[in-house]
């Protein structure tokens, strides 16, 4: 089975890689005279610029430099400059692994970091649901959680890990979200919420599917329909107020979800989520549905001053013709009169 993925190729190279344009070389890289005073005090050109790579990368992206590893051309030039090196330099660097190793121990001491270890974990899961409380997207939780890690001195696991810990983060912060919005739900209303996904013989549908259609064409029958799925949302009795249980962009999330999802695939769902989604969409809908009642109203009313005034136009537009027919034979008689008068 494919490993689960939370990032996207391009947020992995933004995260994980050291960057590659001038300008952000020079803003993550740039070393004060103190660096570059301890820098200089190493021994020999080699070391002076494997040393300077190491504290780099150590800094951002915050792994350190990675058996391995290649520096990019642009970062390699622009730590040289700094300390009046060949960039080649760096071939010779560290042929003994000791050397490497007692640079690296330096530099935590001087850096004040401490590797990631085990026991961390916990405490990471816990920074990624933090994240999570607000979006499922993965750039924005892994770029939190290391932020967290960077800000408390510790040097970042492996790729993998921060990946692996930004998932179980955002499943916690689901989880959560999902016992939070439904903590006030009885079990009466729990039974009433399940039954929304049941096909309904009378209905021929889901009482969910049916709610969602609204009549819009401005009718007695159409303004029959909605109030009685305003009575039915109304009848399971879900207090809007718990919407401020959650963080509002996870409510909303909830919500989109529920307004879409087919009742077969809402079923498919853990039974928190599944719960909470349709939790979410009934509040939407009271509120839509209140909306959809209100303006139902004004057509009808419009509807009704329009039928008057073609009524009154077709009025006018009668006793005009009796007018005219009456004008035309006044006028008749005035020319028959003066007619009389001549003879």
């Amino acid at each position: 089975m494919a490993r689960r993925s939370l990032l996207t190729g391009d947020e992995r190279r933004r995260l994980f890689e050291p960057p590659v344009t001038d300008r952000e070389v020079a803003r993550c890289y740039t070393f004060s005279a103190e660096d570059l005073e301890w820098i200089e005090a190493r021994h020999g050109a080699s070391n002076q610029l494997g040393v300077a790579v190491q504290m780099a990368l150590f800094r951002h992206p915050g792994f350190g430099w990675r058996l391995g590893e290649t520096v990019p051309a642009v970062v390699l030039r622009f730590l040289a400059d700094q300390v009046h090196v060949a960039p080649s330099a760096l071939d010779g660097y560290a042929r003994r692994p000791q050397t490497r190793l007692t640079h690296v121990r330096q530099l935590h001491e001087r850096l004040a970091l401490r590797p990631f270890n085990r026991t961390d974990l916990r405490h990471a899961v816990e920074i990624a649901s933090a994240a999570a409380r607000s979006t499922d997207k993965g750039g924005p939780i892994v770029e939190a959680l290391i932020a967290e890690l960077r800000r408390q001195r510790i040097i970042l696991p492996p790729a993998e890990t921060l990946e692996r810990v930004g998932l179980a983060g955002r499943a916690q912060a689901r989880r959560k979200a999902a016992d939070d919005l439904l903590a006030s739900i009885t079990l009466s209303q729990f039974e009433r919420i399940d039954q929304l996904l049941i096909n309904d013989p009378a209905l021929r549908k889901s009482p969910l599917a049916w709610l969602r259609e609204i009549p819009e064409s401005p009718s007695a029958a159409s303004m029959a329909g909605i109030t009685e799925r305003l009575a039915y949302v109304r009848a399971i009795a879900i207090d809007p107020a718990i919407i401020s249980s959650i963080h509002e962009h996870r409510f909303e999330q909830y919500a989109r979800e529920g307004a879409v999802a087919p009742a077969f695939l809402l079923s498919g769902y853990s039974v928190g989520r599944r719960r909470a989604t349709v939790v979410a969409q009934l509040i939407f809908l009271e509120s839509r549905l209140s909306d959809a009642a209100v303006d139902m109203f004004d057509k009808m009313v419009g509807s009704l001053f329009a039928k008057g005034r073609r009524s009154r136009e077709r009025k006018y537009q009668a006793s005009s013709r009796e007018v005219s027919q009456i004008m035309r034979l006044f006028s008749g008689v005035i020319g028959a009169v003066d007619q009389a008068r001549v003879d």
